[in-house]
């Protein structure tokens, strides 16, 4: 029977077991203890080690390692959060049978194409197989508050060296600069202007620019939901990693931050009056940026002025349109645009021609492209229906859901303006954002939160309720506060 209302707060407390409150997880204020943090299973330390270590993916071997341990630790981790009887299944959804079916599509295009060279596979999986993967296994990987806030925390701290990273670049300080290939690579004349752009450990303006925005959100978000040092640690991380993604000089990252402020600062009421103080540390931080790297305001202005790689996308989208038109079933073939793409490049009569093997820069036209316009339809439903529905979908019941929400439609802005200007190769922001996304996708209403022992019996995150007794009024209330 259900307690009496003012009895409630007390028998609930007293009827939770020392084992079902380490199990769900820390609530705000709380400091993990040594037995909670043994109760994270293993597999989430080595999934999120390998998010975090995947900023370095593909410049391994720049560092003396032959194999990238990030691949390793995501294979490792994948294995060992699915063989893990105590963390159960999500319920199989059409969404996945979606993304199971495109991966097939586009395996078979790799193949019956013979493009199965390392490069198309790789490709393969970080930027198909990976990101629904993550997608549909972020329930099982973020299951607890416990789970979800170190996974902030691990951001926020990688948010913390891009940072660096990207100060020390700007600044000219390349003794700082670690690792040393960072350095190496951008004085190569094949990177172009990647000498005044900070590339971080992706010696790429764009990529790091997304991951600085991407730690930012992260940081706001465990500024939101923590307490005591991490929450003044997410304070202070979240605006330096946003200042700094504005060294990346990609005019794409910048668009997609701005939209997402004024997104998120717009769909937040509570926010409204923190806007006059935003508006006054972001003219503090500009003042430093420009102290610190004078040539900051020479370089942004010669990046907003540079026209080539406006022409460079106009030229692959274009062509992309062509050989849709002539291949509009099966594509070109997956990975395969770049060497036959040329075949459709035409001079226009108002930009120059100026590059033509490079991949088509935009993320469903290149689909499209390569794959057909039904792989291309199929594709832009499973973003609709997944990252989509995850980030428009209002969660006023759950002002945790709701947190998450926001920030999951702040990191789909950063990540789908450029995803509409560049083909995205890089996985690290793409990993991310289908995390976040998926965790969304699946989190449970509040009042399915009720347990009988065991958070177990709902696999799509969330915290455990007690004794077969609902918590839900008692969970709003405490988080609210």
């Amino acid at each position: 029977m259900t307690p009496p209302a003012d009895a409630a707060s007390h028998d609930t407390a007293s009827a939770v077991p020392s084992q079902a409150r380490q199990a769900d997880g820390l609530r705000a204020g709380d400091r993990p203890s040594r037995e909670s943090l043994r109760d994270v299973p293993l597999a989430f330390w080595l999934l999120v080690s390998a998010l975090l270590l995947n900023v370095f993916s593909g410049r391994w071997g720049e560092m003396g390692i032959p194999l990238g341990p990030d691949r390793l630790l995501l294979v490792g981790g994948l294995l060992l959060l699915l063989l893990d009887p105590r963390i159960p299944r999500p319920r199989p959804r059409l969404l996945h049978g979606a993304m199971l079916l495109f991966i097939a599509w586009t395996a078979a295009s790799m193949i019956l194409h013979g493009a199965l060279g390392t490069a198309s596979i790789f490709a393969v999986l970080d930027r198909v197989v990976m990101p629904f993967v993550l997608f549909a296994t972020a329930p099982m990987l973020l299951r607890s508050r416990l789970e979800r806030l170190l996974f902030l925390r691990g951001l926020g701290l990688l948010g913390v060296y891009l940072s660096l990273t990207a100060l020390f670049e700007s600044a000219g300080v390349s003794a700082l600069v670690f690792p040393r290939y960072i350095e190496v690579l951008k004085r190569l004349p094949e990177l172009g202007d990647n000498a005044i752009r900070a590339g971080g450990p992706f010696v790429s303006g764009e990529a790091n620019g997304m991951a600085l925005a991407l730690c930012a959100v992260a940081a706001f978000l465990l500024a939101r939901l923590d307490r005591g040092g991490w929450r003044v640690f997410g304070l202070v991380v979240g605006p330096l990693a946003t200042a700094c993604s504005v060294l990346s000089m990609t005019r794409s990252v910048w668009l997609g931050v701005a939209l997402a402020a004024l997104v998120v600062v717009g769909s937040r009421r509570g926010l409204w009056p923190w806007v006059p103080f935003m508006a006054i540390a972001a003219a503090i931080l500009a003042v430093a940026g420009v102290a610190a790297v004078p040539d900051v305001v020479e370089n942004i202005a010669t990046r907003g002025s540079t026209s080539r790689s406006l022409n460079d996308r106009q030229n692959s989208n274009v062509a992309a349109v062509r050989a849709i038109g002539e291949h509009p079933l099966a594509g070109v073939g997956w990975g395969r645009f770049v060497e036959v793409g040329p075949d459709w490049v035409r001079q226009a009569d108002t930009y120059p021609v100026t590059t033509v093997n490079i991949e088509v820069h935009n993320v469903v036209l290149s689909r499209a492209a390569e794959l057909g316009l039904p792989a291309a339809a199929l594709y832009v439903g499973i973003l609709l229906a997944g990252p989509g529905a995850a980030a428009i979908r209002r969660r006023r019941d759950d002002p945790e859901a709701e947190d998450w929400r926001t920030a999951t439609l702040a990191a789909g802005l950063i990540w789908f303006v450029p995803a509409m200007t560049s083909p995205i190769p890089y996985p690290f922001p793409t990993f991310v954002f289908f995390t976040l996304a998926g965790l969304v996708w699946a989190f449970p209403p509040p009042r399915a939160r009720t347990t009988n022992g065991d958070e177990n019996d709902h696999v799509n995150g969330g915290d455990v309720a007690q004794s077969g007794v609902t918590r839900v009024e008692e969970y709003v209330e405490e988080y609210k506060e």
